[in-house]
């Protein structure tokens, strides 16, 4: 039995690299602001004001082979779940750990089809947001 190279994970979803699968991430890109509010003085230029901190953004994109045992048909599901409920998942890229963060979006490249027109490869670009504290759909959710 071979190792299996665990790269990080968000939510479910495993990056992994070794002779048994891959499904490794790419081209990370994160995201980083400060908010301002910005006051109007009569006769004078507006003056900002530091409030605070945005939510951190990220992007990635992850490669989808079937022959690599990172099936789209597996994985694409999963992500639609991710994105339709809205809930915050754990995020590990490599040793460092991000915090919580929702699914905003992703968009999928499908890229080649088997016979019986099953996506047998696929890129996916993913994009997240930092998750923080209060979630009115958790608590709704949590009141049913």
């Amino acid at each position: 039995m071979a190792f299996l190279g665990v790269l990080g994970f968000f939510g479910k979803i495993p990056f992994t690299c070794s002779t048994e699968q891959v499904a490794t991430f790419k081209d990370l890109q994160i995201q980083r602001q400060s908010r301002y509010a910005t006051h109007d003085v009569l006769g004078q230029k507006p003056v900002h004001e530091y409030v605070g901190p945005s939510l951190t953004t990220m992007s990635f994109k992850i490669q989808l082979r079937s022959y690599l045992n990172s099936s789209p048909s597996a994985y694409l599901p999963l992500l639609k779940d991710m994105l339709e409920s809205g809930e915050a998942q754990r995020l590990l890229l490599g040793p460092k750990y991000y915090g919580k963060y929702v699914l905003t979006g992703f968009s999928e490249d499908q890229k080649h089809f088997n016979g019986i027109g099953l996506c047998i490869a696929a890129d996916v670009s993913l994009q997240l947001e930092e998750a923080q504290g209060f979630s009115l759909l958790q608590y709704l959710k949590n009141m049913i």
